[in-house]
């Protein structure tokens, strides 16, 4: 686990803002299922099939207008943010309209009360989208940090859960005779309630949570009636770039399952509490399906929910949704025996279940004196036929389930956003995922509605009698265990192979860091015109070996590369860093054997740079691939770290795993150290590994200028780069020959090889030397021709492109590669 930089550090303040919208969140939508689900069959008279398209119906036009709201959250441009008016204006919206849903009139007809909530609900649907899909999209890009945003996530689900702490004792309160004259009057009433609360509670994040700086972002739509065609358009190409985005759509397949999976047996516990083991007395069942949901949401919020987080940290969030799942699983199995009415009975006649039982009598006994006098007789509890005590065993372990689905689903979803702003670019998408990801819940939610009614009808259930068959009733208990267990076993094998890590997100957002800055000027630290300095004559141009390319077509070309290739090159320079790592960043085993593995038919050996970080791996690789090895121990001015690298490429060398050992690369060149100090660290290597040529790799001309590098290196290795010093393509292999000569009469019969020699394929020009697809073909089939033909060995730089390299050397840094970034050969 990484420490968060305390820039990415969600203040409290924030953290509680946006956890109050998760309340109005979760609160509107609970309260409004226990309305369509109970009230309106009870109170209303509503027949259940009618109630269930009346909840299922509207969630459907509900989700078709989540991607449109999340599309106009990404692309606006105000003062105020991309989402913070939709969030004030929404909550308003939503609030007034909840309330005037609810006013019914329980003697009008059914079919008048069907199409009044219809419509309302589909009003008070849109204003809901106006301020859930802007939320949700503004938690995503509050903090570009992986578990910073588990912790937000963490802090506002369990927020959030106070509202299923809340939404439960509308069970008891509605149809409480001391609190309402009718459960139509109480709920009506209680929908005032809920809908002040909302907008009071929902405007909070648009007033203090602060999201991502949109100033400067690029390529947003202009949001306007002149617009809509071209608009909608773009709303299509962003749903469907979502829909290919692997990852998320395992997010959204997961909560789709699990969420879904609970919603269709919402209601079934509080049916089975009431018509089961209170054999259809409400008020014998009392308060208890409401201590069932409020215990389940308080063990969520307070308990399950920091666990979660916490294993999130320490086991990644895959991890933890996986074993949250399992256990979840194991509770929902549990509940068989937690509603046997027969075994709670038995427990309340043991010692422990009667202890028990006398102990809450004690405390409501105290209590209760209080609650009558201030209204509130209904929140009492009522012991003298018995506790439920078991069925309260199952939930600290299903609580996972829902505990850990959108603390972990919603986390992993910003991550995602930060995927696909690498993958397609700008503008983010926040409000196109976070709509997505609801459009998925809620057609699973409406389906869960509709399909729960069907239920309810399948195994007779029968809201207007309270005497409920044996076989009704066994059948209900089983499908409130089996749906939900098997929704979240299959949510399991979905997220089994779930690949956004820790490690994976933040190479990512070091790529986009990288893409976000400004590239540096083109640049190296080789001197243009350097070789022309030092000879006596004018550069002969010597063209007896290369191709000739003036009139051929880039498929001609293309074509000369690949025969090249396949003939084979002495040595690649190995880049084993994927995109979003930067060079300190510790290598894997799988990506070094996939590169390896990637070059491996086209060359005899292979060049590393360093043997830290992982990189010590690339030897090891390279040898049970049957190629040889110069490996390289990184040298600068960090002699603390200097010494790692000399250790570990003399462990690499005595394991048999070095062919060449190679003490720094260009450091005489950079500055790094003193000659002396240089060959210091040469010396050291030579007598400890006396078998095995050692060598340093500095510019072609830093040889002739430094003679005991001659004298002491067992084979010359140079960087020979006529780009760097500007030569014009025709010349770029005279030039490098003549190179090669000039260290070669001086090199006192010793071995010499180019260790490194390419050209990029784009970028900006350094004085003739252009980049571009035809002369990076042309430089790389001319030299290693002529490489061949005089049996000069050549390391070609480089094997893959590498983003890091862009901060740099300028706009060609990352243009180097045979193969690019996703190692796919450029040329052929």
């Amino acid at each position: 686990m990484s420490k968060t930089p305390s820039t990415h550090k969600v203040p409290v303040g924030q953290k509680a803002a946006f956890g109050a919208g998760h309340f109005v969140l979760n609160l509107l939508p609970g309260v409004l299922g226990v309305y369509l689900q109970v009230f309106i069959l009870t109170a209303f008279g509503m027949d259940p099939v009618w109630a269930g398209l009346l909840g299922g119906l509207p969630r459907i036009f509900d989700a078709l207008t989540d991607p449109v709201m999340g599309f106009i959250s990404d692309n606006t441009k105000s003062r105020w943010g991309r989402r913070r008016p939709y969030i004030f204006s929404g909550a308003v919206i939503s609030g007034i309209l909840f309330i005037l849903m609810w006013q019914l009139d329980e003697n009008a007809s059914m079919t008048f009360n069907f199409w009044y909530v219809m419509i309302l609900q589909i009003l008070f649907l849109v204003g809901n989208t106006m301020f859930a899909t802007p939320l949700v999209g503004l938690g995503y890009e509050m903090t570009p940090d992986y578990n910073e945003r588990t912790r937000l996530m963490s802090l506002a689900n369990s927020m959030g859960q106070i509202a299923w702490m809340i939404v439960p004792w509308l069970y008891v309160i509605i149809p409480d005779p001391y609190t309402f004259d009718n459960p139509a009057q109480g709920v009506r009433t209680m929908a005032i309630i809920v809908g002040g609360v909302c907008i009071g509670f929902g405007i909070l994040p648009a007033l203090f949570c602060k999201g991502i700086d949109d100033s400067h972002m690029e390529n947003r739509e202009e949001i306007n009636f002149k617009t809509l065609a071209s608009n909608l358009k773009k709303l299509f190409k962003g749903i469907v770039q979502v829909s290919k985005n692997k990852p998320f759509m395992k997010l959204c397949g997961a909560t789709f399952l699990v969420f879904n999976g609970f919603q269709l047996v919402a209601a079934f516990s509080v049916f089975i509490i009431v018509f089961y083991i209170y054999e259809g007395s409400w008020a014998l069942a009392g308060t208890w399906p409401a201590w069932f949901n409020t215990l389940n949401a308080v063990i969520t919020a307070f308990i399950v929910i920091p666990i979660i987080s916490k294993m999130a940290t320490k086991i990644g969030k895959r991890n933890a949704f996986l074993v949250s799942t399992f256990i979840s699983i194991v509770g929902y199995i549990l509940k068989w025996w937690g509603f046997d009415a027969e075994l709670n009975e038995q427990f309340n006649q043991t010692e422990l279940g009667m202890s028990l039982t006398n102990g809450l009598a004690t405390i409501f006994d105290a209590i209760n004196p209080f609650l009558d006098s201030v209204g509130m007789t209904w929140f009492s509890i009522e012991v003298e036929n018995g506790v439920p005590w078991l069925m309260f065993i199952p939930i600290p372990l299903f609580a996972f389930g829902m505990g850990g689905l959108f603390t972990l689903m919603m986390s992993m979803t910003a991550d995602v956003c930060d995927l696909d702003e690498l993958e397609n670019g700008m503008p983010r998408k926040e409000g196109t995922f976070g709509a997505i990801y609801w459009w998925m819940v809620k057609v699973g939610q409406a389906l869960a509605i509709i399909l729960s009614g069907v239920i309810l009808k399948i195994v007779g259930f029968d809201q207007n009698i309270t005497d409920q068959s044996i076989e009704t009733m066994t059948n209900l208990r089983i499908a409130d265990i089996v749906v939900p267990a098997s929704t979240a076993a299959l949510a399991f094998i979905v997220m089994w192979k779930y690949n956004l890590d820790e490690n994976r997100v933040k190479g990512i957002g070091k790529a986009l860091k990288l893409r976000k800055a400004k590239p540096g000027k083109p640049n190296s630290f080789y001197q243009t015109r350097k070789l022309q300095s030092l000879l006596s004559d004018d550069l002969k141009s010597d063209n007896k070996y290369d191709t000739d390319f003036s009139s051929k077509t880039i498929d001609e070309a293309r074509k000369e590369f690949s025969k090249t290739l396949d003939k084979g090159v002495h040595g690649f320079c190995f880049s084993p860093y994927v995109d979003g790592q930067d060079v300190d960043d510790e290598l894997s085993e799988q990506q070094i054997k996939r590169r390896i593995k990637v070059i491996k038919p086209y060359t005899k050996w292979i060049r590393s740079f360093s043997c830290t970080n992982g990189n010590e791996l690339t030897p090891k690789i390279a040898k049970q691939n049957n190629l040889k090895t110069a490996v390289g121990a990184w040298i600068s001015q960090d002699t603390e770290q200097n010494q790692k690298e000399i250790d570990a490429l003399i462990k690499l060398g005595k394991a048999g795993l070095v062919d060449i050992a190679v003490v720094g690369n260009e450091v005489l060149l950079r500055n790094e150290l003193t000659e002396a100090g240089l060959l210091s660290y040469i010396k050291e290597v030579k007598s400890a590994l006396p078998d095995i040529p050692v060598a340093c790799v500095e510019a072609y001309y830093i040889f002739n200028e430094h003679p005991k590098l001659i004298e002491t290196c067992d084979v010359i290795l140079m960087n020979c780069y006529p780009f760097w010093e500007g030569a014009h393509i025709d010349i770029a292999t005279s030039y490098l020959r003549q190179m090669y000569h000039i260290v070669k009469e001086n090199a006192q019969g010793k071995p010499v090889m180019i260790a490194e020699t390419g050209w990029p394929n784009l970028g900006s020009n350094t004085e003739e030397a252009q980049p571009s697809l035809l002369n990076a073909i042309r430089y790389f089939v001319n030299v290693n021709q002529w490489a061949k033909a005089e049996d000069i060995d050549l390391f070609y730089f480089s094997s893959f492109d590498e983003s890091w390299k862009v901060h740099h050397e300028g706009d060609v840094g990352d243009r180097w590669g045979i193969w690019d970034k996703n190692e796919n050969l450029k040329y052929n």
